[in-house]
């Protein structure tokens, strides 16, 4: 392995497994602790380097991440497990296609639940450490937490704690947790303690951050299931390229076109429309980050391949939404 430029120790008993300034080993090794993703330098390939370490209980891992460089990290869907996120230092853009986007600096967190699709734009030098739980853990705390059968589906919003009181809790369970992993506490040797802690913590995030369930709103008569929503959202996104209308996403939430629109202006706060545009306005700012410094990649290229015809209405409603003219983007 390659001697870093970059590359604090690992604390306690975490156990360094990458320390490395060579993309492909990194790539190889993030992986496999991970997901497999895609890894990309955006600044200088000489500034790259990399940073991970991770160590737990039976229940929780707890991990540190650094990247050295200005760093895309484009990963597939976790399946298995959740991670709570929290910056140490510098900053990063988590981006999930057609869906949020949010700027997390030092203090701040965020869940990546087991079904999101994500990228994560890393600053240089940026360093964060992760909380990970596994799938069925999370999800028979979210069905505890509403009172159904479980375990239950569960996804979080990209949004942090719901409030200043729900932070601080989250952070001093967080820091038990820790404190469990870093120092010599006996939830490494004892089965029940480490239980414990697993499902109160599961059970606090189901209360710090905003939980999405499938199917679980209550109903009441002539109101479109939340589920309805959730199909015609899942169209958008996988046929975002595809000239949609609203009949097609209203077949897809299986209501007719007008209890799709009362849906999704209940649940989401928009119109399916308005939904699918934002779904496409995202995918052109990840196309367009991406493309940074390739010549054959054009704004005029991204915009119409996602549907936007009229390339002035695109660029007043993407200066909107990210507070730049895409052709910035693009440059960089």
């Amino acid at each position: 392995m390659t001697e870093p430029r970059v590359g604090p120790e690992a604390p306690g008993n975490m156990r360094t497994l990458v320390l490395s300034n060579n993309l492909d080993e990194t790539r190889e090794i993030i992986s496999s602790a991970y997901s497999p993703y895609e890894l990309s330098v955006l600044g200088n390939p000489k500034d790259f380097s990399a940073w991970y370490a991770e160590g737990g209980f039976p229940g929780i891992t707890v991990s540190g991440l650094q990247y050295g460089a200005e760093t895309l990290v484009a990963p597939q869907p976790l399946d298995s497990y959740l991670l709570v996120c929290q910056l140490v230092r510098g900053s990063v853009k988590v981006m999930s296609p057609g869906r949020e986007e949010r700027v997390v600096g030092p203090g701040q967190t965020y869940v990546l639940d087991p079904y999101r699709k994500f990228r994560v734009h890393w600053a240089p030098g940026a360093r964060m450490t992760t909380v990970r739980l596994d799938r069925e853990t999370v999800e028979l705390a979210a069905a505890e937490a509403l009172g159904v059968e479980g375990p239950l589906r569960a996804r979080f919003e990209l949004g942090g704690p719901v409030s200043a009181g729900a932070a601080r809790t989250w952070a001093g369970i967080s820091a038990a947790v820790h404190r469990e992993v870093l120092g010599e506490g006996i939830a490494r040797t004892s089965p029940l303690v480490a239980s414990h802690l697993t499902q109160t913590t599961a059970a606090l995030l189901m209360e710090t951050y905003r939980l999405v369930t499938d199917g679980v709103d209550a109903q009441r008569p002539g109101v479109v299931a939340h589920a309805a929503v959730r199909r015609a959202m899942a169209l958008a996104e996988e046929r975002a390229d595809q000239p949609l209308t609203l009949a097609d996403l209203a077949l897809a939430g299986r209501v007719s076109p007008r209890a799709l629109q009362e849906a999704f202006r209940r649940h989401v706060g928009t119109t399916p429309l308005g939904y699918l545009r934002e779904v496409r306005l995202g995918r052109v700012r990840l196309d367009l980050l991406a493309g940074r410094g390739r010549p054959d990649v054009t704004v005029a290229a991204v915009a119409c391949h996602w549907g936007f015809g009229n390339l002035g209405r695109f660029a007043a409603l993407y200066q909107q939404k990210y507070g730049e003219p895409p052709s910035r983007t693009l440059r960089g």
